[in-house]
């Protein structure tokens, strides 16, 4: 269950930093993007209950990272087109 999460956290992760390409996409990677931070989440989570890694930096908060490209792009261009 861990590795599992662990990758389909960065496969979501990819394809919502992939849907920023085109804007068509958007709606779309928002969806991965929150199955992303779902799977990130319980990633941590696992690997914090059971203390399985000692490194700081995982395929979890890289997954995690990825898929909070999506909502930064959208905020930024909410920031941008609202003057």
């Amino acid at each position: 269950m861990y590795r599992l999460t662990g990758q389909l956290s960065l496969v979501f992760g990819i394809l919502a930093a992939l849907s920023v390409l085109k804007v068509a996409f958007l709606i779309i990677g928002l969806v991965f993007c929150l199955l992303g931070f779902a799977t990130s989440i319980i990633n941590i989570f696992i690997q914090t209950k059971y203390q399985m890694e000692k490194k700081v930096f995982t395929k979890a908060h890289l997954g995690l990272l990825l898929s909070s490209i999506p909502v930064i792009y959208i905020i930024i261009i909410v920031v941008i087109f609202k003057s």
